[in-house]
């Protein structure tokens, strides 16, 4: 099969939830059929950033037949995002934008057949229905719509009216594009349920991939034991630290919870693991109790050390790939219930749940004083990660829609 794969941002290096979805899927895809792939690559943000996206680029071109990286610039998206949201159009589809990377995909439509056309997220969505092609199938792995809808009552103004407009808009749009594309994705049901409109419902597919490969739980060793949880009482927070809901859930957790922690178990410490952390999270590291990372070049030796991992964010979509990797490691996660409805695990047994400051610090506190507790409930997380999230049985599904559409129990 001929297949063009477009994506709002390639998953150079896939180092977040939804680019290692997304290099699940080219993984998959590439090793199947011929591929040609076109996305946008963010600036690298230092050194170490810059020659991990130049290998995880020359790797990806290796796989397929062309590529076509487009920096994209987040000044200059933006202003274009902004202009179109005052003229009534929507920010996320000027965003992504680009007469350079419309210029190569038609350049390739022009020579070359495509038998199918893969769109991930939204942003590339209007590009994706302007290449001929049999089939198009759209990954949303979640709707962006909702996720400006949940931070509209939160923010001041202008930017509430903003993300009210978008979330309208945005809405609208993909309610569209279910309509216009041959199949639609999401990671998961409660994405799913969101579309409530009969006539859109059968083009609807739940598909569960994105779970990252970590050596604590490995496909080809599934009876290898997972490292048990440590004596030394170390939390640990695992995201992207420029993503705004995890900073904001981080100075939650810093400002109204871990004190209580602290409190009862002084010896206690907090890591912050993740990349680009701005100045109101690195202000947090006290060189004592809480320590923010930053960068690492892997996450593991971290998880190893961690008795317990937290995930205390108050919006959530779509699936927190920060939480699954913690689970397929055996740790017992401790998290709002907006994260936990995105996964799927069960209350108390798989994995704790709370959403108030009290409730969150006493799950903490009672996971470090009860190491058994702890690691029965961590490796009843790591079972759950195996039996619910397999790559291959939902990349053989995605791979069923490009090819005819005959999938089994594939709908939402």
């Amino acid at each position: 099969m001929k297949l063009l794969v477009l994506t709002h941002r390639l998953p150079c290096p896939p180092d977040r939830g939804a680019k290692l979805r997304a290099a699940d899927e080219l993984r998959w895809l590439t090793g199947r059929h011929e591929v040609w792939c076109a996305g946008f690559i963010d600036p690298p943000k230092n050194h170490r950033e810059s020659i991990a996206t130049a290998g995880s680029l020359a790797e990806l071109r290796k796989r397929c037949r062309d590529l076509a990286a487009i920096p994209l610039y987040p000044m200059l998206a933006g202003t274009h995002a902004a202009f179109n949201l005052l003229v009534g159009g929507t920010a996320t589809e000027a965003y992504f934008t680009s007469r350079r990377l419309r210029s190569r995909v038609m350049a390739w439509a022009d020579k070359v057949k495509f038998d199918a056309v893969l769109a991930f997220s939204s942003g590339i969505a209007p590009l994706a229905l302007e290449v001929p092609a049999r089939r198009r199938i759209l990954d949303f792995v979640d709707l962006d719509s909702r996720k400006w809808a949940e931070s509209a009552p939160k923010a001041r103004w202008p930017m509430n009216w903003v993300y009210r407009a978008e979330s309208t808009r945005l809405g609208r749009r993909e309610r569209e594009w279910m309509a216009a594309f041959d199949a639609c994705v999401v990671c998961n049901q409660r994405e799913a349920d969101l579309v409530t409109e009969q006539r859109l419902r059968p083009q609807l597919h739940v598909i569960e991939t994105g779970v990252p490969e970590i050596g604590s739980i490995d496909q080809d060793e599934p009876d290898r034991p997972a490292k048990s949880v440590p004596d030394e009482p170390v939390v640990g927070f695992l995201g992207a630290m420029d993503y705004p809901p995890n900073i904001e859930g981080v100075r939650w957790f810093a400002d109204a919870i871990w004190p209580r922690i602290s409190h009862r178990r002084p010896e206690a410490r907090w890591w912050i693991v993740g990349r680009s952390p701005g100045r109101s999270v690195r202000e947090l590291d006290d060189g004592r109790t809480i320590r923010v990372t930053g960068t690492v070049p892997a996450v593991e030796p971290y998880l190893d050390r961690m008795c317990v991992t937290v995930a205390p964010l108050r919006l959530a979509r779509g699936v927190q790939t920060k939480v699954l990797t913690a689970m397929a490691a055996a740790r017992p996660c401790v998290v709002t219930s907006c994260v936990a409805e995105g996964i799927g695990a069960e209350p108390s047994r798989e994995i704790l749940v709370a959403d108030d400051e009290a409730a969150f610090a006493e799950a903490v506190t009672g996971l470090l004083e009860d190491r058994p507790r702890a690691e029965a409930i961590g490796q009843a997380a790591r079972e759950f990660i195996r039996r619910r999230y397999q790559p291959a049985r939902g990349l053989a599904r995605l791979e069923e829609l490009l090819l005819h559409g005959q999938t089994v129990g594939s709908h939402a």
